[in-house]
């Protein structure tokens, strides 16, 4: 039987330190930070209520949090990068801390936004490895791969193309990051 056990990421933050975890999508960053943090305030930018007050008000942060003590989890802060500096400043003078997780820190490189300039541990969740999986099958997982969702899927193979079609082709050919987009094309189609 397919199961995962507990994920071997440790993210053990002194008081007052902040911390990065990217991972590509579906990797488990969301469960995880919910699971491990659900003592702390945890800001879900996938909320559309709360993604409009953010990004419509990045300052918001500030006001809301200027006061408070502890950890601040932002989930998916690549959605609005304007929020680092407000992050930054209240790092800089308050006793808050932050875990910010996302997929992708090249679209914020990219833009050339404030990364908080080593105020930031980086951590990296990756997909699943040997230690995190009961029931190993080689078989399996090379017709599943080792994205969480996709290991213990009942049909792993649909899942495997709408992973395909939604993120590889939409994120790395809009991220530039292929030099030859036909190849790169076959290459998907034969995947």
């Amino acid at each position: 039987m397919k199961k995962i056990r507990n994920r071997a990421l440790e993210l053990n933050l002194p008081v007052k330190r902040s911390a990065f975890l990217w991972g590509p999508r579906k990797t488990g960053k969301t469960y995880w930070i919910n699971r491990h943090f659900s003592d702390s305030i945890i800001i879900d930018l996938l909320k559309t209520d709360v993604f409009a007050d953010y990004a419509s008000r990045p300052s918001l942060l500030r006001e809301r949090f200027q006061g408070l003590q502890g950890l601040i989890v932002i989930d998916e802060i690549q959605m609005i990068p304007d929020l680092l500096n407000e992050i930054h400043w209240l790092i800089e003078n308050t006793d808050v801390s932050f875990l910010m997780t996302g997929s992708s820190a090249r679209k914020l490189r990219r833009r050339h936004v404030n990364l908080l300039g080593g105020r930031a541990w980086r951590y990296t969740m990756a997909p699943l490895t040997y230690r995190e999986m009961e029931g190993f099958d080689l078989e399996q997982i090379i017709a599943s791969g080792l994205l969480p969702p996709h290991f213990l899927s009942s049909d792993p193979v649909q899942d495997l193309r709408s992973y395909v079609s939604d993120y590889l082709k939409e994120e790395i050919a809009a991220e530039a990051v292929i030099q030859n987009i036909p190849a790169f094309a076959e290459f998907l189609r034969v995947a």
